[in-house]
């Protein structure tokens, strides 16, 4: 069944000593929705960042897109990449989650900025290669 898949970065803007608790709760409540939505994806989160990849259908997308960018502990939401697929890629992942992974903000600080409607940031790629690399280690 074709999707949509979007890929965004943002910047975290949660308190460190309550980081941990938090993400549990955003991982729980989105898993939830998300499969109710036929949505799937992954999280990434640092110390500093977020990175999130979503595949779905198109008004699922854009409706947890916009509640993404109205989020609080969220700054500079930005659209990396955005891609209709023939079929998602993270099928069986509502919300797949690994844990903090603070080696990955080097990754995320070049994206910010990008305009996806001209092409997908050069370096969501090795993103989108890392949420398949994380959801490995997670089976």
């Amino acid at each position: 069944m074709p999707c949509q898949s979007l890929v965004y970065v943002s910047r975290s803007r949660l308190d460190r000593p309550h980081q941990d608790g938090e993400i549990d709760r955003i991982v729980e409540v989105s898993q939830a929705r998300n499969a109710g939505l036929g949505v799937t994806g992954a999280l990434i989160a640092t110390h500093y960042h977020f990175a999130q990849i979503l595949e779905g259908p198109q008004a699922a997308i854009e409706d947890l897109m916009a509640s993404i960018f109205r989020d609080i502990r969220h700054d500079q939401v930005t659209v990396i990449r955005l891609e209709d697929l023939p079929i998602t890629r993270f099928s069986g992942w509502s919300m797949a989650y690994s844990g903090t992974a603070g080696y990955v903000d080097r990754d995320m600080a070049p994206l910010f900025g990008h305009r996806p409607h001209l092409a997908p940031a050069p370096d969501s790629d090795r993103l989108v290669r890392l949420f398949k690399a994380f959801i490995a280690a997670a089976h």
